[in-house]
């Protein structure tokens, strides 16, 4: 049987698109099953994922197309109608193999519950970083957030069954694991004990020679014990994705969101203050119902103060099912679209800034891939570094020292450890 598996959407979604990969390859028989693990958290997701089918669908007439995920949870009927044969929806991830081996015996394909998400396992990535999911499921409700409808209810992955797959993927030779989940923030609420995410990661040092970055996780997350483990722990990476969405208090409010300007920008500040070589990314949306002028205006002032290394811009998209679909105040199109513009090309500048901090220090970077003579990977704070082709071993982590910086890119070349001390 030949897998194929297309991907859209976050992180967590490319961890199930791993897991699903490995159940479906054991799947017994001849011809294609073609896999769309789906995304819904704009309008353009959505758009993507039907074009998607029906694209595979004209050139895999034959194939099986299944379609998984979010998109199937908000929307089944119209992924179906564009050329699927199959759709499932998240609780379906963790059995896609038996489920798929009832639709292609010709009998039912039953309804499950969700799984815990210790059956969740991987013990191996094709990329030279891997992903571990340890939360799934959010109760935060943002009024524009479409994710936590299609999610289900909060799990999280006990820290030694966390701890295990990474002993798993540590011995199939990765040397950078990436923790993800929908909210991080709520890692654990759901366990017995309640353990927490700094307490997740202590468990997860004990694997050797690995080193961990944190995928996005709301400002609310960040404690005082987690800014002091990452402040005293050279294998964490100091890179952190805090979603902003808006820097005025008003419409965080209207968001849902359950913190404050002022609250967000102690916690960014703290983090930049006390953990060494710390960077920041973040998430904004523009154009949110109710935003005027001078909420864009606190936005862009707040990042200016921080100076984030990455900016992620999202046009705010009625979402069916949402309440900030039906919220007074929409922003015109075109004003979104310019709003948009304006934080790309500061993004830009702030992002060269953040870079140009470390001139001539010395980083540890993970080569990736090779692109004009260069090999290309990120440092443990995310600055993207390029050192020239020779002495260097994909996927093992070398010490770069810094030569120069442009349009937030840096290049270096390869020190010894005797040289870096």
């Amino acid at each position: 049987m030949r897998v194929t598996v297309h991907t859209l959407g976050c992180k967590v979604n490319q961890y199930e698109s791993r897991l699903m990969e490995e159940q479906l390859a054991a799947l017994p028989g001849e011809g294609e099953v073609i896999l769309v693990n789906t995304c819904t958290v704009t309008g353009l997701a959505d758009r993507k994922g039907r074009k998607l089918i029906r694209k595979l669908r004209r050139e895999h007439p034959d194939a099986l197309i299944v379609a998984v995920g979010c998109q199937v949870e908000a929307a089944r009927e119209q992924l179906l109608a564009a050329g699927a044969d199959l759709a499932l929806g998240n609780r379906d991830k963790a059995r896609i193999g038996e489920l798929v081996a009832a639709f292609l015996r010709g009998g039912p394909v039953p309804q499950g519950d969700w799984l815990p998400l210790a059956a969740e396992r991987i013990r191996e990535f094709p990329r030279t970083r891997a992903l571990l999911k340890v939360q799934d499921g959010c109760s935060v409700g943002c009024t524009f957030c479409r994710t936590f409808l299609v999610r289900g209810p909060l799990r999280s992955k006990p820290p030694t069954v966390a701890r295990e797959e990474a002993d798993e993927l540590a011995a199939a030779g990765h040397r950078e694991i990436v923790i993800v989940g929908i909210n991080l923030a709520q890692y654990g609420l759901d366990l017995p004990r309640r353990p927490s995410l700094a307490g997740l990661l202590r468990e997860l040092l004990k694997v050797q020679e690995v080193r961990y970055r944190l995928t996005s996780l709301n400002p609310e997350g960040v404690t005082e014990e987690l800014i002091e483990l990452f402040a005293g722990e050279p294998r964490l990476c100091p890179y952190f994705h805090l979603p902003l969405q808006s820097g005025d208090d008003r419409v965080l409010a209207s968001m849902g969101r359950p913190y404050t300007a002022a609250e967000y920008r102690e916690v960014a500040q703290a983090i930049l203050s006390r953990v060494p070589k710390a960077t920041l990314g973040t998430d904004v949306l523009v154009g949110f119902p109710g935003e005027d002028e001078r909420a864009f205006r606190n936005t862009l002032e707040l990042l200016a103060g921080l100076v984030p290394l990455n900016l992620h811009i999202f046009r705010f998209s009625p979402r069916p099912g949402t309440r900030a679909a039906r919220f007074p105040g929409q922003v015109p199109e075109g004003e979104k679209t310019r709003r948009a513009a304006t934080l790309a090309v500061l993004g830009r500048n702030w992002a060269d800034q953040a870079a140009r901090r470390f001139l001539g220090q010395t980083l540890k970077v993970v080569p990736e891939y090779e692109e004009g003579g260069l090999w290309w990977g990120h440092a443990e704070n995310y600055l993207p570094i390029g050192v020239p082709a020779d002495r260097v071993e994909p996927g093992k982590i070398v010490s770069v020292r810094i030569r120069n910086v442009r349009e937030g890119r840096a290049v270096g070349v390869i020190v010894d450890r005797q040289e870096d001390k």
